[in-house]
């Protein structure tokens, strides 16, 4: 007698508004209620971010990843070099900004690059970089992200 597993049977019905889904960046895990270990409520483990949200901590990953941390994938991921070492320029943040559309349109098919802005902080020594792209799968809406670069790494606001 064969055993029905159904593994590759989603669990849940997932609704039409999900298009792209992936794990929060914060790696929090969710909620679990009730009693019954079957239940929809407890087959969730980490929180997922979806469609705007799951685009943008993709494209977070592929800035803050250096090429070669990812053992499956060598090549992903941004080579800034030693830019982020040597001093704050206006040549270096152009570098910086080729780089991060290069990159950003060899990994990530799901969008169109709008804007690629990447502004020198001499002051501060390091790098503002502000993103626009347009999701042509949601009627090309726009997402915006904004960070800090420096030596010790990207920060997004």
């Amino acid at each position: 007698m064969p055993i029905n597993l159904n593994i590759l049977e989603p669990s849940r019905n997932q609704t039409e508004s999900v298009i792209y889904r992936d794990l929060s960046l914060n790696m929090q895990t969710g909620i679990v209620k009730g009693n019954n270990a079957e239940s929809p409520e407890n087959l969730k483990d980490l929180n997922t971010s979806t469609n705007f949200q799951a685009i943008k901590n993709s494209l977070i990953n592929l800035i803050t990843t250096f090429p070669g941390q990812k053992i499956l994938n060598p090549e992903f991921g941004m080579n800034f070099g030693d830019l982020l070492f040597l001093p704050v320029s206006k040549a270096r943040g152009i570098s910086i900004g080729e780089t991060i559309t290069n990159s950003i349109a060899g990994f990530e098919p799901r969008i169109n690059i709008n804007l690629v802005e990447v502004i020198a902080d001499i002051t501060k020594q390091e790098y503002e970089v502000n993103l626009e792209i347009t999701v042509p799968e949601f009627n090309n809406q726009s997402i915006s992200i904004g960070g800090r670069l420096n030596r010790s790494g990207f920060y997004s606001y």
